[in-house]
């Protein structure tokens, strides 16, 4: 299995069908709160996982997050593969995202329906080619069957993707087996 890695950013250009709720401390919706969208991007990442056979963590959970006790970041099964790109104590993200209006500004209002955005994924450190067809594969998930931004107020967070990157190819086998690859952290409840 090929494992490139690419420093290039990465872009999706996407339409909001609805408004995005991101909210805030105040539970305010009139501000764009970029680690709203980064959340949610992320449960989304995890459902994917678990659907091809992987398992993640819950960070919500003492027992059940990672790093795993006892291991060096360096070491087979320290983390699961949902941290290994987003990041846990002890491993930062691999990306900064870059939430930016179709003039290269970044979004600071919330995003109202019919309005075009784009998030750019500036890798930080080296991602997998596999890391970058899941996450592509998690923006399709979103935008055909769920919505992104916060869960309080329903109809608010779809999007459609108008426009992606060139990624390799990479199948729902080839996706399977890599969430799945022993050096990944498992062992979590389900």
């Amino acid at each position: 299995m090929s494992c490139a890695k690419t420093l290039d950013a990465k872009e999706w250009k996407l339409r909001a069908l609805t408004d995005i709720w991101t909210g805030n401390e105040e539970r305010r919706g009139d501000l764009f709160i970029p680690t709203g969208l980064m959340g949610s991007l992320r449960w989304w990442f995890e459902v994917l996982v678990r659907g091809l056979g992987g398992k993640a963590c819950d960070p919500t959970q003492e027992r059940e997050r990672c790093p795993a006790e006892g291991k060096q970041h360096h070491q087979q099964g320290h983390r699961c593969v949902v941290c290994e790109l987003f990041g846990c104590t002890g491993w930062s993200r691999k990306f900064r995202l870059l939430v930016v209006d179709e003039n290269g500004f970044f979004i600071q209002r919330q995003i109202k329906a019919g309005q075009t955005f784009i998030l750019r994924f500036i890798p930080l450190r080296p991602v997998q080619d596999e890391e970058w067809c899941l996450l592509n594969a998690t923006l399709r998930l979103i935008a055909g069957y769920g919505a992104i931004g916060g869960k309080r107020r329903r109809g608010c967070g779809r999007v459609s993707i108008m426009e992606g990157p060139e990624l390799p190819y990479c199948n729902k086998e080839k996706a399977g087996v890599y969430v799945s690859a022993p050096r990944w952290r498992t062992g979590f409840k389900d």
